[in-house]
């Protein structure tokens, strides 16, 4: 009897955990990242600064500016003049008509989602200013931009559920040849509006992120050993202190640095011992060691998604644009 009632009541918490999450998850459905890029060298600089402004203006209206944790999908734009006229005024005026084609696509898998045309007429004393007139009228909230990013997230939230079990896959793959960040860059990456493989995949990450800090940790503590029998002293210790500091407390060998540091401090003399503990109470402090799991996952996931050149995305978007 007491056994059943136990059951029930662990069934129900588990029930009000799955169901806060989902609903978290609901919550911040704002979580899905298209990093606008202009790749067109046939405009001004200026003009093309200009109208990559107003795609992240667009993406933000809709919710769907980029999250610092992939720029898999980007939001471009290709502009074509129609017609070019010079306006003998006093001064000089520069009339042009275009098509600006919208374009959101998948650079990974160098993939178009969709495309949409608009026609626009700009003017200005100089041609950066008549594109920059023309860009003006883009409206971000018109319906047929904003119906084009919706089909496009439509296509996302597909791709991630179809391809869901892949990504695993792929990450599972990097984490064993030991590219641990790489790994949870891409899961970290998963928007939280695919919510089955965006839980997947935020479990999958906090996995791989104990693994790396295993990994490591195992390396910096046998160090940390070889320096202390070879000077099982102050000086040695101060080697240890610098190399345990590293070890990450979720580690599951933590236990095990625990037993060294107690072994030093048994092993020094009283005024050397506050040295050590000087020590100890700085990475005790550190900030980093404080974050939870899923904290330190989105920062190895910004931190690596940064590092990445930018010259490759900007080469595959050119591709859609001629």
């Amino acid at each position: 009897m007491k056994t059943t009632v136990l059951f029930c009541i662990l069934m129900h918490f588990l029930w009000l955990f799955q169901g806060n999450v989902h609903q978290a998850v609901a919550q911040n459905e704002s979580n899905l990242s298209i990093y606008a890029m202009m790749a067109d060298d046939q405009m001004p600089a200026e003009a093309s600064r200009n109208l990559e402004t107003r795609l992240q203006s667009l993406l933000a209206e809709q919710g769907m500016a980029d999250n610092q944790y992939v720029e898999r999908f980007v939001l471009t734009a290709k502009v074509n003049i129609l017609s070019k006229n010079i306006i003998p005024t006093a001064p000089t005026r520069i009339s042009q008509k275009m098509d600006i084609t919208f374009i959101v696509g998948d650079v990974i898998e160098n993939k178009l989602f969709t495309t949409k045309a608009i026609t626009l007429s700009g003017i200005g004393e100089t041609e950066t200013k008549a594109y920059i007139n023309a860009f003006s009228k883009i409206k971000s909230h018109a319906p047929a931009l904003r119906e084009m990013l919706q089909a496009a997230k439509k296509e996302i939230v597909n791709y991630y559920t179809n391809n869901c079990a892949t990504l695993l896959e792929r990450a599972n793959t990097l984490s064993a040849m030991q590219n641990y960040d790489e790994a949870i860059h891409y899961l970290m990456s998963v928007p939280n509006i695919c919510t089955d493989c965006f839980l997947l995949c935020q479990t999958t990450a906090e996995e791989i992120y104990k693994q790396k800090i295993d990994f490591e940790a195992i390396s910096l503590l046998q160090q940390a050993r070889t320096e202390w029998s070879k000077q099982p002293n102050l000086k040695g210790a101060n080697k240890v202190a610098f190399l345990i500091n590293k070890i990450n407390p979720y580690s599951s060998i933590y236990p095990q640095v625990e037993k060294l540091r107690e072994e030093i401090s048994n092993k020094l003399q009283a005024d050397e011992q506050k040295e050590w503990e000087f020590q100890m109470k700085k990475y005790e402090d550190s900030q980093t060691f404080k974050q939870s799991i899923v904290e330190a996952c989105r920062a190895i996931g910004v931190a690596w998604g940064q590092g990445q050149p930018q010259n490759v995305t900007k080469t595959v978007v050119r591709g859609w644009l001629w």
